[in-house]
């Protein structure tokens, strides 16, 4: 009996000090996974930190809405029928145009202009047709790098010869001397406006 109760002491001792081993243990490894978790967020703060200043840092300029509308009309006859197209080039008010003007190793200097448009409209007795034209109907035939940054800078009739109207359009980088022009023709059918047939582009500055 005596044996007995002496082996469930022991026993009894064994296990206590294990579990304070254990509890040891735990209380040593806790503090060490905190501290990696906390080292490991540290590069990313300070990414956070760089992103921000660089953002800061970045100088925005837009230039001034412009007021100015060039119009011009011509009248033509298809058929007997007397036709008028007018034309009319002015600005959005939509700095939709970005140019980063800074050198390599700069402070990030971003240029933002208002795109030009050109109203396309005809008149036929009581009938009224409109198309809009902007740089996005050249992008295939002007210079990626070019057309990138470039504007619509005017838009002219050259001739009228049947039912087919030949025009010419300049574009060019703004506050540049970067200028292409670019001809192409429009067909009038049924009164009513057909799509730009290119022809050719060239570059002529300014």
């Amino acid at each position: 009996m005596k044996q007995l109760l002496s082996l469930i002491l022991i026993f009894s001792i064994l296990s206590s000090c294990d579990r304070k081993k254990s509890d040891k243990t735990q209380s040593e490894f806790n503090p060490k996974t905190e501290l990696k978790a906390e080292t490991k967020s540290e590069p990313q703060k300070e990414l956070e930190t760089i992103q921000s200043k660089k953002k800061k840092d970045t100088i925005n300029n837009y230039w001034a809405l412009i007021l100015d509308t060039i119009s011009s009309k011509k009248e033509f006859k298809i058929s007997d029928f007397r036709h008028t197209l007018e034309l009319k080039t002015y600005s959005l008010n939509d700095s939709s145009i970005v140019r980063n003007l800074a050198q390599e190793g700069e402070q990030a200097y971003l240029d933002h202009s208002h795109k030009m448009v050109t109203d396309f409209k005809l008149l036929t007795d009581s009938i009224v047709d409109k198309k809009q034209i902007n740089r996005t109907d050249f992008e295939e035939i002007l210079i990626p790098e070019f057309y990138a940054e470039c504007n619509l800078f005017s838009t002219e009739i050259d001739s009228i010869s049947g039912n087919i109207v030949y025009l010419t359009s300049d574009l060019a980088v703004p506050d540049t001397d970067n200028q292409w022009r670019v001809w192409y023709s429009i067909k009038i059918k049924d009164k009513s406006i057909g799509n730009l047939e290119i022809k050719e582009s060239d570059y002529v500055g300014m």
